[in-house]
């Protein structure tokens, strides 16, 4: 992996503040982030960009995370990306799991536990050699 390259990290979350958020959280982290505002945004911009880890929130219109994720998880490329729930709802861990998230964090977040999840992920080898 060249030294520059940034992980990209796509973040789907309807809510303007909370993607805002996110995106100068991870960017200071040293990640290259991308934003989608529904799941079906999520799975185009996913396509177009083959992100490194998807950070998805549950409750979103149009397409909620959880059928954005089931989908995602049928396109080959997808099967083996990290994507990580966003969620608030109570006792949703199992849902997020059996939907084909990796891991869930809920909503408010604890942001050391939210970036050491994320490092974690993204520290593993990845498929494609990168």
């Amino acid at each position: 992996m060249p030294e520059d390259y940034k992980r990209m990290i796509l973040i789907a979350e309807d809510h303007p503040d909370s993607r805002e958020a996110l995106k100068v959280l991870l960017e200071a982290s040293g990640y290259e982030v991308a934003l989608a505002e529904d799941g079906q945004e999520a799975i185009e911009r996913a396509r177009m960009l083959h992100p490194d880890l998807i950070v998805m929130d549950i409750m979103m219109p149009n397409l909620d995370g959880f059928e954005a994720t089931r989908r995602l998880r049928k396109i080959d490329e997808f099967r083996q990306t990290p994507i990580l729930a966003l969620t608030a709802l109570e006792g949703a861990q199992s849902r997020v799991m059996e939907a084909g998230c990796n891991a869930c964090v809920t909503k408010p977040i604890d942001i050391r536990r939210f970036l050491e999840i994320i490092n974690r992920w993204l520290s593993r080898p990845q498929p494609n050699g990168i």
